[in-house]
């Protein structure tokens, strides 16, 4: 054929290359290669990184093997070892009473998730947003999984929020009693995901909003005002009797002392008469009869001014009436 080279024409160079590409690319070679490709393949997936947020949980044949840092992991190919990835690091978010979904699209959460009964069976909307990481991968993967761990925040927070709120009235919970729930429910909450194991650890825990329902919303507000305006009377008649009371004590505190003086008074003046009168007497029985006279005389002498005298001359028997 025209342009065709005899083979013992070719160069020897060219004929050793082909023929030992020929020899590479029998059968036996081409299957090495492709079992050298596929264990560096295998091998290849013992090799892991785990970013500076996470934490890698090693299992072997299935069961945990061990933890480890953050770096570049090597381990026995799958299917002996396989490594799961977990963000222990990453702060997550899990609301109560409403849905983030719902509140990014301002939609208000139904009264079935922001309702709660309080002890004296008045009904108030609360909203609470828990913050949590993953404190232990391994009892989060397998005790509880994934997926049901994050709900069972949501879960056990329900359930102390419940039994918190109905125990307390709604104006405490309104007032200074919504910072103890707040601190009561992270702390039983956390009790409760310990004693499950689940491998989590709450960061905070924060009310968003106590407020009526907006159906009576307005009767609150009535009985808000009426609290002000009690409690404006009570400061108003505890001023009162705040100044009452010392000018009564002040008073009562004089009367006392110029009723012990006229006391003071009437006693020395009762005991001098005494006295006087116990003289007096001394001096009577010495002298009876002479006191007696002068007693008698200081009688008339005090009564006679003031009365009707009739002087009768007894030696004649005229009468002559004197009237003054």
């Amino acid at each position: 054929m025209i342009g065709e080279v005899p083979a013992k024409e070719m160069p020897e160079s060219r004929t050793s290359f082909r023929t030992r590409i020929r020899r590479f690319a029998g059968p036996r070679n081409v299957l090495l290669a492709i079992v050298a490709l596929f264990l560096i393949e295998w091998a290849g997936t013992g090799i892991k990184v785990i970013r500076e947020d996470e934490q890698g949980v090693v299992l072997r044949f299935g069961r945990v093997a061990h933890v480890v840092p953050a770096g570049i992991l090597f381990t026995l190919p799958w299917p002996i070892d396989r490594t799961i990835a977990m963000r222990t690091a990453e702060v997550r978010t899990m609301p109560v009473g409403y849905k983030l979904v719902d509140a990014v699209r301002g939609i208000p959460p139904t009264p079935q998730e922001a309702e709660w009964i309080t002890g004296d069976t008045n009904i108030i909307n609360l909203t609470l947003t828990i913050k949590y990481v993953i404190s232990d991968p391994v009892a989060y993967l397998f005790r509880v999984g994934p997926v049901e761990a994050d709900f069972l925040v949501r879960r056990a927070s329900e359930a102390v929020l419940t039994k918190l709120i109905a125990t307390m009235s709604v104006d405490d919970l309104l007032t200074a009693g919504k910072i103890r729930v707040q601190e009561e429910t992270r702390r039983q909450t956390q009790e409760m995901l310990d004693a499950l194991d689940a491998g989590l650890q709450l960061v905070t825990v924060n009310i968003g909003e106590v407020v009526p329902p907006a159906n009576v919303i307005e009767a609150f507000n009535d009985v808000a005002t009426a609290k002000t305006e009690k409690a404006r009377m009570i400061n108003q008649a505890d001023g009162y009797r705040k100044d009452l009371l010392p000018r009564s004590r002040a008073m009562a505190n004089r009367i006392v002392q110029e009723a012990e003086s006229y006391r003071a008074e009437t006693v020395n003046q009762a005991q001098g008469a005494t006295a006087k009168f116990l003289k007096l007497l001394a001096e009577a029985d010495q002298a009876r009869e002479i006191t007696e006279v002068r007693l008698y005389l200081e009688a008339l002498e005090r009564f006679l001014p003031q009365t009707r005298k009739i002087i009768i001359d007894e030696r004649d028997g005229n009468q002559l009436r004197l009237l003054e």
